[in-house]
């Protein structure tokens, strides 16, 4: 190195800091990542029942509830609610358009115009031209 007793000591001192400050660095970066990866394999998979915690199903688990609601089965999925209220709707449309015929074929529309009136009642006299 420098052939300096003590200036040697503070150069391998420096790089073993700087060193050990990388490596650190890089720990740390890597405990982060590794967390992360097991916060989502935790949730993929799901978690167990524990003291004073409820148990958490996994995604898989949950994506076969979801698509069990969107299938037809014996009337309590979510699929046969909206296809009833979908029938319920149409039922409804239905007799307001035979309601909406029945009143346009019994009585014929009768257009009446607004008539102004003066302050006495009656209608406002003819205006002469200009």
């Amino acid at each position: 190195m420098t052939g300096i007793g003590w200036v040697d000591v503070f150069v391998v001192i420096g790089i073993v800091g700087g060193a050990s400050a990388l490596v650190w660095r890089g720990l740390r970066l890597a405990a982060r990542k590794t967390r992360r990866l097991t916060h989502f394999l935790d949730d993929w998979q799901g978690e167990p029942a524990r003291p004073g915690v409820e148990a958490r199903p996994g995604i898989p688990e949950r994506l076969q509830k979801i698509e069990s609601e969107l299938r037809r089965n014996s009337g309590t999925s979510l699929r046969d609610v909206v296809d009833r209220l979908e029938r319920g709707l149409l039922r409804v449309e239905d007799g307001l358009a035979t309601h909406l015929e029945q009143h346009r074929a019994a009585a014929p529309v009768v257009n009446v115009t607004n008539v102004q009136t003066g302050t006495d009642g009656e209608p406002p006299a003819e205006r002469e031209g200009p």
